[in-house]
């Protein structure tokens, strides 16, 4: 039988357990850790780039970043807003920021710069500009970005370092019988971009394409800023990679319906429930 003390001994014991569990600090879900942020200083320098020489560094001005408590030490208290997709380099789905541009002169005058350098140029961003307009365009493309993260990007990359490679198509694919038939095999596996020709979704597909002479490859000079990009990738888009408050900027047809629909559906999907759309 218990005595009268021992019935607010428990009670309190039992009061003290609840108080506990509502103290005890939040349990981040591992995803959440994926969200992008910009780069600390410290960690620009580290990893050979002179965050003083970044080109239209992302700063916390909405829409396109916020401001926000980092996660790790090496990020600054901006978290992007603005979210990319791309193809990787066997045409899977990623979605990436922009955290600002570099020419050669970004790169610091040591061994971290080198390498910082190595890995930007054996990392390209494929962008494909619009037909008859500026072959350098960044904005008015015909389609999503591909990616070439055959090198261990996740591992290799820390501050997520590219060369931008513009991509277009030349006369030898419209006008030649080989040209016309590589399109059609393309269209008929990939649909089509803005400009009604064949979406390219992967590396392998551009270097075909260029080894026939039925694309362009073209970068900037070493010292415009549009030469190189920090664009980091979300690692994992799960379970709150992405936050309820970023959006997605992709290439839409005139009438306002995307080119590439399934990166839409997946990153809504994402963002609502963590998980990739059916």
């Amino acid at each position: 039988m218990l005595g009268i003390a021992s019935v607010p001994t428990r009670a309190l014991m039992a009061l003290l357990i609840v108080l506990a569990a509502g103290a005890a600090p939040r349990m981040v879900r591992a995803d959440v850790e994926d969200r992008l942020f910009d780069f600390t200083d410290a960690f620009y320098l580290r990893n050979g780039v002179n965050p003083a020489a970044i080109a239209g560094r992302r700063q916390a001005v909405p829409p396109l970043a916020t401001t926000d408590r980092p996660l790790f030490r090496h990020q600054r208290n901006v978290r992007a807003l603005l979210t990319l997709p791309a193809y990787d380099h066997s045409g899977d789905t990623e979605f990436f920021t922009v955290l600002g541009g570099l020419s050669g002169a970004g790169f610091t005058n040591d061994a971290a710069g080198r390498t910082a350098r190595q890995i930007a140029d054996r990392s390209p961003e494929y962008v494909f500009p619009r037909r008859g307009g500026d072959p350098f365009a960044l904005g008015a493309t015909r389609q999503s970005v591909v990616l070439e993260m055959r090198h261990g990007y996740f591992s290799n990359n820390p501050l997520g370092l590219w060369i931008h490679v513009w991509v277009s198509y030349t006369g030898l694919a419209f006008y030649t019988r080989d040209g016309q038939r590589a399109l059609r095999d393309l269209a008929r596996r990939n649909g089509l971009d803005l400009d009604g020709t064949p979406i390219i979704r992967t590396v392998d597909e551009i270097d075909r394409l260029f080894s026939k002479g039925f694309v362009t490859k073209r970068t900037l000079p070493l010292d415009n800023t549009l030469r190189y990009a920090i664009c980091p990738v979300i690692k994992d888009p799960t379970d709150g990679g992405i936050a309820p408050d970023q959006f997605l900027s992709i290439t839409r047809r005139p009438d306002g319906t995307p080119v590439e629909p399934f990166f839409l559906n997946d990153f809504l999907s994402l963002q609502a429930t963590g998980d990739w759309a059916d």
